[in-house]
């Protein structure tokens, strides 16, 4: 048998359509085509790759069948190809063990938190649009170069900046990001994540020892579109750690969270934010932010505490996740 091809990618971005169409045109009739999705998550209905996938199988008379998904983690979405060594449960639950804290402070400077690790187009714009308005934030230190100055050629992104702002507002952040005034709290790199067996969940624990200045953490996920389900450590670090979150994710993230026996803050404030994706999401979401920005005091308090007895009975369930106590491999992802 041939080797894997590999499907390669960056948040809602397909890296290499051209070289993987042209991998496939010369695979060996007869054998089965194995893609490997590298235990990444996203949506390749929204993606296109069910297309050019459809469109090979169709040119070669082949069925569905012949094609075997390895690695991929996205539970939800439904293709018609046969999935191989195949773990429907994030990963990232199990790692979620080494951002255990012995203690929780319950004190913050700033209402909310948002740390950005790789650089995507949403994730520069929330970024720039939160900056300084009562939010603790952190960028990591990155060795490509930002969204806007990467080449396109040979990538396939679904994210498109005229979604989120004007040309105009687009300039004025462009300015704002060349004279760099986000740092990285902890000096970590992207790079930095894959030096050794254990330095990814070391990176992102480093991260913990400034919870204490927010109450709030702004969660930007890795796949945000289409019909995909994939919590990383973005997601399961401020669970562990008791920090109530809200969450620029795809469509349905909090529904299929509770659907695992997670609570989620609509008690407490609008998650309406949920049944959207992309930028209606993302202005949703700072609609939910700004009323509890300037709620007075007593009720920001009050709204807090909720919130925290909310992520201390998460904290928990995720620790029985972790240690084989609760068992999701036999679960309906599907179900929301």
């Amino acid at each position: 048998m041939t080797e894997p091809i590999a499907v390669e990618f960056n948040g809602d971005c397909w890296n290499n359509p051209a070289q993987f169409q042209q991998q496939i045109a010369q695979h060996p009739t007869g054998e089965p085509l194995v893609l490997d999705l590298r235990s990444e998550g996203p949506s390749l209905r929204a993606l296109g790759v069910t297309d050019v996938i459809d469109t090979w199988l169709t040119t070669r008379h082949l069925s569905p069948e012949t094609v075997h998904l390895t690695r991929w983690n996205n539970p939800v979405e439904f293709v018609p190809y046969q999935r191989i060594k195949d773990n429907r449960i994030s990963h990232f639950f199990f790692m979620a063990r080494d951002y255990w804290q012995s203690e929780i402070s319950l004190a913050h400077q700033q209402l909310f938190g948002l740390f950005i690790g790789r650089m995507t187009l949403s994730r520069a714009v929330i970024l720039y649009q939160v900056y300084g308005d009562n939010v603790f934030t952190s960028l990591m230190n990155h060795i490509q170069p930002l969204p806007w100055k990467q080449s396109p050629i040979d990538s396939h992104n679904l994210e498109n900046l005229s979604d989120w702002m004007s040309s105009n507002d687009q300039y004025k952040m462009f300015s704002w990001y060349d004279q760099n005034p986000v740092s990285s709290v902890d000096n970590k790199s992207v790079r930095d994540q894959f030096v050794t067996p254990t330095s990814y969940s070391d990176t992102n624990a480093s991260l913990l020892q400034h919870y204490h200045n927010f109450a709030v953490e702004i969660v930007c996920e890795t796949y945000t579109l289409g019909d995909t389900f994939f919590p990383t450590e973005k997601t399961v670090r401020p669970i562990m750690a008791a920090k109530p979150i809200v969450v620029y994710a795809p469509r349905y993230y909090l529904a299929r969270l509770r659907s695992l026996g997670f609570r989620t803050y609509h008690t407490v404030w609008d998650e309406s934010y949920d049944l959207y994706q992309g930028p209606v999401r993302w202005h949703l979401m700072q609609k939910s932010m700004r009323t509890l920005m300037e709620c007075n005091q007593t009720d920001q308090h009050q709204i807090l505490k909720q919130a925290n007895e909310i992520a201390m009975y998460n904290r928990q369930h995720l620790s029985k996740i972790c240690n084989h106590q609760i068992d999701l491999r036999k679960h309906d992802y599907t179900r929301i």
